[in-house]
């Protein structure tokens, strides 16, 4: 196998237009804006609990997730703020469900990532 050379300045000046569109700050934001949205556990389980279920009231969603209404009503509108989740008034009732399957394929491919968690960096061992 060969030794990796770097790009020359002449090479990297050559490929700047597509990095640049790489990096558009727009782009970028919509993509880091979504990972800050999933960065919470409960929106997470929220996620999870809405692909395996089509459409969940506040109140269902909160006893799957172990969490209470308020709780979960706060979570859910940052996920609907950020079109993750849509929501439906049927009734007295609000009904959630996934925007789209995209959320789905991002939740299922993390789930396939070897990432060490930290809560299981800090479990302990007891003798």
């Amino acid at each position: 196998m060969a030794d990796y050379e770097c790009l020359t300045d002449h090479e990297i000046d050559q490929e700047m237009d597509k990095v640049q569109d790489l990096l558009e700050a727009a782009n970028l934001e919509r993509k880091a804006t979504v990972f800050k949205v999933l960065g919470d556990l409960n929106r997470v389980k929220i996620v999870e609990v809405l692909m395996n279920y089509d459409r969940l009231c506040v109140y269902e969603i909160s006893r799957f997730i172990d969490a209470s209404v308020a709780t979960t009503s706060h979570h859910l509108i940052t996920l609907r703020k950020n079109s993750i989740i849509k929501s439906e008034k049927e009734g007295k009732r609000v009904i959630y469900s996934l925007e789209d399957n995209e959320i789905s394929d991002l939740v299922n491919t993390a789930s396939h990532l070897n990432i060490e968690c930290r809560s299981s960096r800090q479990k302990k061992t007891f003798a």
